[in-house]
């Protein structure tokens, strides 16, 4: 079927005009001249045989037909852009970004926020490998990783994300069965120990001055997502980074009894290889990990 349409350019000059009520900030908006959007006008105008604008000293009014004509005109412009968005965004290929990152801050923390992050960029596809120790680039895709490491093994290419402080964690449950009002109390609990840190109770214990050798040890795990999920259980009491255990905090699964916590010298690095440390992918993915974690409320 042949349409008898106007030039799509005289629509888009007639619809900015009539929304600026200004040919100069209509010619602005669509980058040319002032002379170009009056053309497009007029010749709009002679096709529908029809004045569109009353054109006074002081600025151009929409005539009783402009009126009228305006919003088909923006609905159309409307659904065509958006059609050609969806077009666009349905076939354009989507960047891989792969991220190696130690398995407790995955499954802990960073899973249930990419969707968060796959909604402020849809153009990235987000990939998780599972990673633990100094990473090395050398012969991989990765793009960025995060691990959980003491200062002196951090070396270079790298940007702390947080300084880890471990909270004092317990099921409600746990602590209904034996309260906990002062920290002589722990020694009535179990310690689930992180068979990763061998010594993470016992000083955290002597700075209370309480003596390790007097406490019982329960389960032990090699995670922290592991110990979180033993603690919800009520396997025994855990230390656990603070914004691994804030969603269970949050939702009531477990509670901080004594308000105790103690800074392990240990801290989140964000690691990446000098040659991708410019990209726009890895800068966006870095930016919005560190406001992130900086919004989280505990």
């Amino acid at each position: 079927m042949r349409r008898f349409l106007p030039p799509l350019n005289s629509l888009k000059a007639f619809e900015a005009a009539a929304r600026h009520l200004s040919v100069t900030t209509a010619a602005e908006e669509l980058c040319v001249t002032q002379g170009a959007v009056s053309k497009q006008i007029r010749q709009l105008e002679s096709r529908l045989g029809v004045g569109l604008f009353e054109r006074r000293a002081n600025g151009i009014l929409l005539t009783a037909a402009g009126q009228q004509y305006l919003p088909f005109v923006t609905a159309a412009l409307d659904s065509l852009d958006s059609a050609t968005e969806q077009l666009q965004r349905g076939t354009r290929r989507r960047e891989r970004l792969l991220l190696s990152v130690t398995p407790s801050f995955t499954s802990s923390w960073l899973i249930s926020r990419i969707h968060d992050f796959e909604q402020q960029y849809p153009h990235l596809q987000v990939d998780l490998i599972s990673g633990d120790g100094k990473p090395d680039f050398a012969g991989t895709e990765v793009d960025m990783a995060i691990r959980c490491l003491l200062p002196e093994r951090a070396g270079q290419y790298h940007r702390v994300l947080v300084n880890e402080r471990l909270l004092l964690v317990a099921s409600p449950d746990v602590l209904e069965m034996k309260s906990m009002l002062q920290p002589l109390d722990l020694l009535q609990h179990r310690l689930l120990t992180q068979v990763t840190r061998p010594g993470m109770w016992d000083e955290f214990l002597q700075q209370l001055g309480l003596e390790a050798t007097h406490a019982t040890y329960g389960a032990g795990f090699e995670h922290f997502f592991m110990s979180i999920k033993a603690a919800e259980e009520g396997l025994g009491l855990g230390l656990i980074p603070d914004f691994l255990a804030q969603e269970s905090i949050s939702k009531g699964r477990l509670v901080n009894p004594l308000g105790l916590s103690v800074m392990s010298g240990f801290a989140y690095y964000l690691f990446c290889p000098g040659y991708k440390a410019e990209l726009l992918k890895v800068i966006q993915f870095r930016d919005w990990l560190a406001q992130e974690l900086l919004s989280a409320p505990l």
